[in-house]
């Protein structure tokens, strides 16, 4: 009597198990990755984006010509009537908030002035932090007025 061998044996399927387990854990890693990287680069965009608008802003309030020197301390400075003053969540210049998104926070904000002749600058520092970033980003900028 002949008998009819078609099905898998044991061996067989406890080993294509395996084999399919270890792509998931693999497959699952790289969407892990891919999800940091990508919360990552959502953070630095949006930071980027609102250093870029601060600075066209501290650029719109200091004047050309030399004819107002800015007044600061720490992480305030009085720049004519415009007011520039950094929280931990976010820069105020004059009326405008500018905040910082969720997960980003503010640490040591510092805005100083030189002047040297007929040149003065404005340097403006700050490091944002996020838990989202494996680094610091600092913002440090050098405004020629």
């Amino acid at each position: 009597m002949k008998l009819n061998n078609k099905a898998f044996t044991v061996v067989e399927l406890i080993a294509s198990f395996a084999l399919t387990m270890v792509i998931t854990v693999l497959l699952f890693e790289i969407v892990l990755q891919v999800k940091d990287i990508y919360q990552t680069q959502t953070v630095k965009s949006a930071i980027m984006e609102k250093t870029a608008i601060i600075s066209k802003n501290m650029r719109r309030i200091l004047p050309d010509d030399g004819s107002v020197i800015p007044s600061c301390s720490g992480s305030t400075c009085t720049i004519g009537s415009n007011t520039v003053s950094v929280s931990s969540t976010q820069v105020i210049i004059g009326k405008q908030k500018f905040n910082m998104p969720n997960t980003v926070s503010i640490n040591s904000p510092s805005l100083t002035t030189t002047c040297e002749e007929d040149n003065c600058f404005l340097r403006f520092k700050m490091t944002l932090h996020s838990d989202n970033m494996e680094d610091d980003y600092v913002y440090n900028t050098i405004y020629y007025y």
